[in-house]
């Protein structure tokens, strides 16, 4: 079946008529659906740049007809009393189908590894299960959604239950952020922003020292886009069409490297049962790790092994993520059971010879970002003569993680900055009448 925009409104009345999404008519119906844009989207654009988001914005319109507004379009009206009472906010019938989300949100809690107490922020929060198992957890809960019937049930059933959830109505875009959270949650939601490389900015800035993001249930796949789009299932496409909601998907390296834009430390966990899905944790550290420095620098004379970047003695390493004006740290390690004579330099300077005592040595690069190359030029030798081991690469010392990266802080929003005139010149004014 394939599918053009044209036929997408009777596509979805015969949906309906065929009982809806989840049923097994529905379901043989659009088995074979394949859908054909008409707007054409160039895969090998940067997808960070304005002109790719910009074409996909057009298969939006294209695929929904109509313009993106998620204030009126991300509405889903509910019958309030009877979820307010029900046993679970989803009032689910299927226990099954209700534990699925139950294990995806306890592996992605268990990962984040929270404290009692930890303030949780739990973005598009929908129904509230998500912040009401966080709060049964222990955890101190933050909702925010944009449908306001979402936040109304959260509201009147932790009040019902006893839990103590304070609750936002905003879209990702407008949240003001004045609160720093331990933990911010993403679950079946973070489709649902139009640039998630900004949101994720923007909740990096908010979270404490150690402060952790996880993110489960995301559509996490590249059948249809390398890096990321709008989804083109028949089940998407409805809902694109019918709700005006706006699905993307992302491949795993994307995402990765959303994360990795933010400075944050990532694991990807991957689930054995494909219906829990993957949950990724990246962390707000001290340090980025060798396999966040791989991936965000091109090298020469060096390779990722495991925990470690193994430097063969003529290397350079060229920095391709910014990573803020702060001076940088790299963090060496020398197995060998001798000193190892080194020679380094950046290319904004001359060079420097040290020697590599047994152990940790920290290397101070000074101020580096993206763009910068570090270069070495050091003694090597071979493990398997000289320790014992199965290793016969010749090679100098390892690098395991950089300290220093650091995102800028975030212009304040324009109400912030209205405020705070505000009260300035309320303290002003106040001062001035005291004289």
């Amino acid at each position: 079946m394939k599918m053009s925009s044209e036929e997408l409104n009777e596509f979805v009345a015969e949906i309906d008529r065929r009982g809806g999404p989840g049923s097994p008519d529905a379901a043989r119906y659009y088995s074979d659906f394949e859908y054909v844009p008409t707007t054409h989207v160039d895969k090998s654009a940067d997808p960070f740049s304005p002109e790719y988001l910009k074409q996909q914005l057009s298969l939006y319109r294209e695929l929904s007809g109509r313009q993106l507004n998620q204030f009126a379009n991300e509405h889903t009206s509910i019958d309030l009393p009877r979820h307010i009472a029900a046993r679970n906010p989803y009032d689910h019938p299927e226990p099954t189908k209700l534990a699925i989300h139950l294990i995806r949100l306890n592996s992605a809690l268990r990962l984040a590894n929270g404290r009692r107490g930890a303030k949780l922020l739990d973005m598009g929060c929908g129904w509230g299960l998500s912040s009401e198992l966080a709060a049964y957890l222990g955890f101190d809960v933050h909702a925010v959604d944009v449908n306001g019937d979402f936040i109304e049930l959260v509201r009147a059933r932790s009040q019902r239950l006893g839990l103590s959830i304070k609750t936002t109505k905003a879209t990702f875009d407008q949240l003001i952020i004045k609160d720093r959270y331990d933990i911010v949650l993403f679950y079946e939601c973070l489709h649902h922003a139009v640039t998630p490389w900004t949101l994720l900015e923007k909740m990096t800035q908010a979270l404490t020292y150690r402060g952790k993001i996880a993110i489960c249930g995301e559509p996490i796949n590249e059948f249809w886009w390398s890096t990321w789009g709008l989804r083109l299932d028949p089940i998407s496409v409805y809902c694109i069409r019918k709700h005006g909601w706006f699905e993307s998907g992302w491949s795993k390296d994307f995402l990765i490297k959303c994360l990795d834009r933010c400075l944050l430390e990532t694991k990807y966990i991957r689930a054995d049962d494909p219906e829990i899905g993957p949950v990724v944790v990246a962390s707000k550290d001290v340090a980025l790790g060798a396999g966040w420095l791989a991936r965000n620098s091109t090298m020469e004379g060096a390779e990722l092994d495991e925990s470690y970047i193994v430097v063969f003695g003529h290397t350079r390493i060229h920095f391709e993520t910014s990573m803020g004006s702060k001076p940088k740290v790299l963090i060496l390690h020398n197995f060998r059971l001798q000193p190892v004579r080194l020679t380094w330099w950046l290319d904004t300077g001359g060079p420097e010879t040290i020697e590599l005592p047994v152990g940790q040595t920290k290397l101070n690069l000074g101020p580096v970002d993206r763009g910068n190359t570090v270069c070495f030029r050091a003694e090597s030798w071979i493990p398997a003569d000289e320790i014992g081991n199965n290793d016969h690469r010749r090679l100098a010392f390892q690098i395991s993680d950089i300290e220093g990266c650091e995102l800028p802080e975030p212009i304040p929003p324009r109400e912030e900055l209205r405020d705070a005139f505000t009260m300035e010149w309320h303290k002003w004014w106040s001062a001035r009448a005291k004289a």
